[in-house]
């Protein structure tokens, strides 16, 4: 199945889920399809480019994100589970794998994600994006992606014209070569670019905006007495540390990023928390809060999502068209 073919796939699954919640899903018209977790439209290919060796390997790592043939029965991308319009998480509790096996973690946002220098909510030895891909796409504990083997993914990347042509341009040393190596250096490449940081608490950080009296009065209360800030500190709002954050969970989780926290909900590493209200009470070892106190922080929590992130063309569903 070639990459076209396996994205028109993608896109069908997304209308049946969107049909059974409801919603209307119309078909996008060839070489311009509709943006996969965004509002926005990847721009109109206007023919081949030129690209750079780092350009065309992001571009070819933003194809393989979107590209259903990485799963074992063609029916699941990356971005099955990490969609744009919910910072790359997906918006449901756990996400069940192409044989209906639930999943047993909640799928966090990628934004920012080439800033972690752990990437699973658990396990503290996956350190690098490279290293990642395997676990949904091979992964068996349980089975997300379902793709049997290196053996069966590279011969369907490399059958395909588009592919072969990325790959020569992306890794030119390597002589375009398609395997176990560069076909995470490129998924790696593509997710390193997910960068977030335009929210509006960052516009208020640089005097651009101001935040609204309650989200001030949030940010007092997150930075001082709720002491939210002892975990979630820096850039991520994360220190990338693990911790037990009640007796209900006796694992020790890495702490989330909450940039664009509005948007990825339902919380915690199990998906058990529905709302930002339900996530702040199953902190039972930090401090007590009012009803007040938890409004205050919510209104807080609100201004970190950053709709220049959620709609970056840049980021969506490529153009069915070759980019070189």
């Amino acid at each position: 199945m070639n990459s076209a073919v396996a994205v028109l796939r993608f896109l069908a699954g997304v209308c049946l889920f969107s049909a059974a919640w409801g919603l209307s899903c119309t078909t996008a018209p060839a070489q311009t399809p509709s943006v996969i977790g965004g509002d926005a439209r990847a721009p109109a290919a206007s023919g081949p480019v030129a690209l750079s060796e780092q350009e065309a390997r992001i571009q070819l790592g933003r194809r393989l994100f979107y590209d259903a043939d990485l799963s074992g029965d063609g029916s699941m991308a990356c971005a099955s589970c990490h969609e744009q319009h919910h910072a790359f998480a997906d918006g449901m509790a756990t996400h069940a794998g192409i044989t209906d096996e639930a999943g047993v973690r909640n799928v966090p946002s990628l934004g920012n994600v080439g800033a972690f220098k752990t990437l699973t909510w658990l396990d503290q030895h996956i350190t690098t994006l490279e290293q990642q891909v395997a676990t949904p796409v091979f992964g068996h504990g349980p089975v997300e992606m379902g793709m049997p083997g290196w053996a069966t993914l590279l011969h369907r990347v490399s059958g395909e014209a588009c592919y072969q042509k990325l790959f020569a341009a992306a890794f030119k040393k390597d002589n375009g070569r398609i395997d176990a190596r560069t076909v995470p250096q490129a998924l790696a490449a593509f997710e390193r670019t997910l960068i977030s940081r335009n929210s509006l608490w960052d516009q208020a950080q640089k005097k651009q905006a101001v935040l609204p009296a309650p989200a001030r009065r949030g940010a007092i209360l997150f930075f001082g007495p709720a002491q939210c800030a002892a975990c979630h500190s820096g850039f991520l709002l994360s220190d990338q540390s693990f911790h037990k954050i009640n007796t209900d969970h006796p694992a020790r989780i890495r702490t989330p990023s909450l940039r664009n926290v509005g948007v990825t909900a339902p919380y915690l590493h199990d998906g058990s928390a529905p709302t930002l209200r339900a996530a702040l009470q199953a902190h039972s070892h930090s401090p007590a809060l009012s009803a007040q106190d938890e409004q205050a922080l919510e209104a807080f929590l609100q201004t970190l999502t950053d709709p220049d992130f959620l709609h970056n063309p840049a980021f969506a569903l490529p153009p069915e068209t070759c980019p070189i």
